[in-house]
């Protein structure tokens, strides 16, 4: 009989000990999935911010090429060099998001580069802001829906 007790008492400390191996293991195994979900959430975010800071300089650049198409629609004389310098920003911004955004995102801004760009070299009667509408719509509403924001209602 003290044979069994001496059998139980080390199965028993053999059984605890290997509960405790497995429980750390599976902590262990659950803090590693833990860490990595956290890291992934927070590149996620990073790109998320960069995509962000990108589009809110890709579209500031817009209204200031929008400014001098407007001032050219007006009929004020504007240089040769302050249009290439806009456009040329905007075409490399345009390249920016094509690298870092979705398609649909990279396609909109395409065509709202393409349709300031003409607007700025090639002025017509129709005002500037009409002219450029349904290219900025499309591109800001494939950029909410790139950065997770709801669209915008009403007016």
């Amino acid at each position: 009989m003290n044979i069994w007790v001496n059998v139980i008492t080390a199965a028993s400390g053999l059984l605890g000990a290997g509960m405790g191996i497995g429980g750390t293991l599976l902590g262990e195994r659950w803090r590693a999935r833990s860490s990595a979900e956290q890291e992934r959430r927070a590149s996620d975010l990073r790109l998320r911010d960069e995509r962000k800071e990108l589009l809110l300089r890709f579209f500031a650049l817009v209204r200031d090429l929008e400014r001098v198409a407007e001032r050219r629609h007006a009929g004020e004389e504007v240089t040769a060099e302050q249009t290439a310098e806009l456009t040329s920003r905007a075409w490399l911004l345009h390249v920016e998001v094509r690298l870092l955004c979705s398609q649909p995102v990279a396609d909109a801004v395409y065509t709202l580069t393409e349709c300031i760009t003409e607007a700025v070299r090639h002025p017509t009667d129709e005002p500037v802001h009409l002219r450029l509408s349904d290219a900025r719509l499309a591109a800001i509403s494939s950029a909410r829906t790139e950065l997770g924001i709801p669209a915008a209602t009403g007016p």
